[in-house]
């Protein structure tokens, strides 16, 4: 091995190089504005490496451009990528076929890669793959999930069509998809978001890369499926000796797959480590900070908080960038960069969990709250209480859903005339609003989450059941509702990405809302705007940034503030703080819980994250297969007398220990 100037091990072996990778965009201004900056890393063959840090601090443009991928309007200003050369590729690709246990030798040459802003054909020639942080952007939405896998596998060199579909349907099994033989006839849109999640890793994985880029490749999924797929990664990994890079926010996951971590803060590389020597003992304040903030972990503290943001991408940086937020800075940090000092690089590093505890004035053994965090809890106790006693009043509720039935109509004009009845999705569920409850829906990918929301948003029509709004029945498509209907029920997706217009700024796609209800226009639009993007933290100037200028979770904090724009009475939360980093995630949850308090909003929340189901519902019900598994207070699920699958849900939660 030998140390490059970052102190990152460059085995021999390693598949990737990256060596002073700078990455950056010119502003409407033509002023540069950097990215990644000076980044050296390598990624051994068979390492699983993890990149972690907040939204917007580099992890995807890092990930991707280890591929030789850029961003639209992003260049390279100085550094370069390489990657070894592949050995001829041999044997099967069949999803259940046998391979030896010897690897292929990787030749000492490395090719540089020159960059690019789609894939090409060099990734398939290089045997690199990629599962991007949106899966349905990886699949052709006019070709069925079946012709989306067999295309891939006649790339491959499968010629026989019974041939592939069989091994199509393996792949599918692999990734624990069930029923694969109804999924091949489904289209990208006709798939939950963790079906579509695990349908684009099976596609990846079908053309058995020797490196694979997953750009939080678990965000969409509940936390069983989630250790199904770890456990199928880690065991592909020894199989094919593949090389993997793990993009996530859940250091949970992180810790349970990864053999190394890379800290990233506003484009640098802050630490490096071994996975086991991060947990116990990260040496960057950074580093501690998220691990303080994520249940489970040794230093997690339930009031932790991040204070400030993440200098803004592209901003110029003096001194440490951590700096403005970190409680060990002084001067020196504020005036010079700290050098890489073997695994890090700051000027005044942590010695352990028991040091920064004790700094940020915790002790170690746990948390002492102080009076603001006390009236925070009581104000958030006291909104739940309130919703709960709404929630037990016989009073009309805000929302009915009765006898709910949902499908989607199977393609083809032969089965639409012979009457065919589409397979339901959703069998029989009921549950009330309330005005200002939140109702959490918990369940397994696949379970009918997102198409209740779809329903209740108009975007589905129900095979059989009754929607009302306000005792006022409510039509299964959005287009034959009436307009305050359809102004009082917004929907959140779960795909931030595919919800905003690519061409169209920030402003311009809160503008028509705010035109639409409010009659806004000109500087009064902008000035609302601006203060919905204050509300969902995120600075003004990004009302004139693209959506292909933010990171994923800034993405996903625009579109909760047009949905805000609108001032509706219910929102549909899908998987809205699965792509966001921990210390956003509550200042999201604080806001709704705000929004609650204010304005009387009820919520219905999509999510996987049974901890915050717990701090933040009234209500919760839990799906399984399209049917009603449990419905109930939210207490009830600390009581212990529960259905064996939600309590196998419960237990299956990943904690970064």
């Amino acid at each position: 091995m030998t140390p490059n100037s970052k102190g990152d091990a460059m085995t021999d072996n390693a598949v990737i190089r990256i060596r002073d990778l700078n990455i950056g965009f010119h502003d409407r201004q033509q002023t540069w504005r950097p990215v990644l900056r000076g980044i050296d890393l390598s990624l051994g063959q068979g390492e699983i490496l993890g990149l972690v840090g907040e939204s917007g601090s580099g992890k995807s443009t890092l990930a991707t451009a280890m591929l030789g991928l850029l961003r639209r309007g992003s260049q390279v200003r100085t550094g370069e990528v390489s990657v070894a050369s592949p050995a001829p590729a041999s044997g099967s690709t069949s999803a259940t076929a046998s391979t030896s246990t010897s690897h292929d030798p990787l030749p000492d040459e490395h090719r540089q890669l020159s960059f690019h802003h789609q894939p090409g054909r060099w990734l398939g020639e290089l045997r690199l793959g990629l599962v991007s942080q949106h899966a349905e952007k990886a699949m052709t939405p006019h070709l069925t999930l079946g012709s989306l896998l067999c295309e891939t596998l006649l790339s491959q060199g499968v010629k026989g069509k019974a041939e592939r579909e069989q091994q199509a349907e393996a792949w599918l099994r692999r990734v624990h998809l069930p029923h694969p033989e109804v999924l091949m006839q489904r289209y990208p849109h006709q798939l939950s978001g963790g079906q579509q999640q695990r349908a684009s890793l099976a596609l990846a994985l079908a053309q058995r890369p020797r490196v694979l880029v997953m750009d939080e490749p678990t965000t969409g999924l509940d936390a069983s499926t989630q250790n199904e797929i770890l456990a199928l990664l880690a065991s592909l990994r020894a199989e094919l000796g593949m090389s993997i890079v793990f993009v996530s926010h859940d250091l949970g996951a992180v810790s349970h797959l990864c053999d190394r971590v890379a800290v990233m803060y506003a484009g640098q590389l802050v630490e490096v480590a071994a996975t086991r020597d991060f947990l116990d003992g990260p040496r960057h304040p950074y580093g501690h900070a998220l691990l303080a903030a994520t249940p489970g972990s040794q230093c997690y503290r339930p009031d932790a908080a991040l204070e400030g943001t993440p200098p803004l991408v592209g901003s110029a940086i003096k001194g440490c960038a951590f700096a403005p937020r970190c409680p060990r800075a002084s001067e020196t940090c504020r005036d010079s960069v700290p050098s890489w000092q073997g695994r890090y690089a700051c000027h005044h590093a942590l010695e352990g969990h028991a040091v920064a505890a004790k700094e940020s004035g915790k002790s170690a053994e746990g948390p002492q709250s102080t009076k603001s965090d006390a009236t925070d809890d009581e104000q958030a106790d006291s909104v739940k209480r309130d919703s709960q006693s709404v929630t037990s009043l016989d009073v009309a509720p805000l929302l009915a859903v009765e006898s709910l039935n949902l499908g989607y109509r199977t393609p083809g004009w032969l089965a639409r005339l012979r009457g065919e009845t589409p397979a339901l999705t959703v069998s029989d569920v009921a549950f009330p609003l309330q005005q200002g409850e939140t109702l959490a829906l918990i369940g397994e990918s696949g379970s009918g989450k997102t198409s209740i929301l779809k329903a209740l948003a108009g975007l589905l029509s129900p095979v059989a059941g009754q929607l009302s709004l306000r005792q006022e029945s409510l039509a299964g498509l959005v287009a034959e509702r009436r307009p305050v209907q359809r102004q009082k029920i917004q929907y959140i997706f779960q795909h931030a990405s595919t919800a905003l217009n690519p061409r169209l700024t920030v402003f311009e796609s809160l503008a028509p809302v705010l035109s639409r209800w409010f009659d806004l226009k000109g500087d009064a639009a902008r000035q609302r705007a601006q203060s919905l993007l204050e509300e969902v933290r995120l600075p003004a100037l990004y009302l004139d940034r693209l959506p292909s200028q933010l990171s994923g979770g800034e993405q996903q904090r625009v579109a909760i503030a047009r949905a805000l724009a609108a001032e509706p009475d219910i929102l549909l939360c899908d998987e809205i703080t699965s792509a966001l980093d921990v210390s956003v995630q509550a200042a999201i949850i604080r806001l709704l819980q705000r929004l609650k308090r204010e304005r009387g909003l009820s919520l219905v929340f999509v999510t996987h994250d049974l901890g915050l189901v717990s701090h933040f519902a009234d209500r919760v019900l839990v799906l399984r297969n399209g049917r009603t598994e449990h419905l109930g207070d939210i207490t009830s699920l600390a009581t212990g007398d529960l259905p064996p699958y939600v309590q196998t849900l419960m237990e299956a939660k990943l904690v970064a220990a």
